[in-house]
């Protein structure tokens, strides 16, 4: 009787197999690897693979047996082997995605921050609050939160109103940049202080004609200006929970 990895198939005519279905021997499991690949290799495409923290000592045979690394997290690691050479195998994620918060008050009055870490190289950065979004996090939630841990201000989600893409974000990944409009309900500023070095309410004409303010949130600004944004929605029937997606679209008003 082969002796044959528990797997389950997926959506790219391969196998998975879970780190829980991996013995803890290293002897053990590289006799059910070797069995295992001659008997997939007749009817798949790629062999997935999780390998958890507590099964280090396997990761050798894997590499020693041509798998690769596709992705990790704090709890596993996911390698793969291709027993076909034009196998599919999508690439994991290779964008982190931030955003950033444009606040204007009744007075005409932007929100800015500049933060620790740019004072020294970069002392006129003053920028829109923001930062990265949590692991399933909305966009309005996570710009809301990133508003108010870096300032204390409070706000409501207006609009989404664009965003900038490049490739040198972090850890070697591109980096999309989303900035939404928000409207405040609180005035006071305070400021985190483990990020933030200061922030203030700048006079918008001031921001605009400012030389040293950088050009991308100017032209992000000028937009807000003049355009309301893309509103968020919600699509009855779209999905079975509205907690699983977001819609931004162009609505006339």
């Amino acid at each position: 009787m082969m002796n044959v990895l528990e797997f389950t198939p997926n959506r790219y005519g391969g196998v998975c197999v879970d780190s829980h279905h991996l013995p803890k021997s290293v002897e053990a499991f590289e006799s059910a690897l070797v069995e295992s690949l001659a008997a997939w290799e007749k009817q798949f495409k790629v062999v997935w693979i999780s390998v958890s923290a507590d099964k280090a000592a396997l990761l050798t045979v894997l590499y020693q047996h041509g798998f690769e690394n596709h992705h990790c997290d704090k709890a596993k690691i996911m390698l793969t082997k291709k027993l076909q050479q034009n196998a599919l195998v999508p690439e994991y994620a290779n964008h982190t995605i931030g955003i950033g918060g444009l606040v204007i008050n009744d007075k005409q009055e932007l929100l800015t921050i500049r933060e620790q870490g740019h004072i020294n190289t970069h002392p006129h950065n003053w920028k829109f609050p923001g930062g990265m979004i949590d692991p399933f996090e909305h966009i309005e939630d996570a710009v809301k939160r990133e508003v108010f841990e870096e300032t204390g201000i409070e706000t409501v989600f207006e609009s989404f109103i664009g965003f900038r893409h490049h490739h040198i974000g972090q850890f070697k990944t591109s980096n999309i940049y989303g900035v939404c409009r928000l409207k405040p309900i609180s005035s006071k500023i305070s400021i985190q202080e483990s990020e933030i070095y200061d922030a203030r309410w700048f006079p918008i004409n001031d921001y605009l004609a400012d030389e040293k303010i950088g050009q991308y949130n100017k032209f992000i600004l000028r937009s807000a200006l003049k355009s309301p944004g893309l509103k968020s929605i919600k699509l009855p029937g779209y999905m079975e929970s509205e907690e699983e997606y977001e819609v931004f679209i162009n609505i006339d008003e």
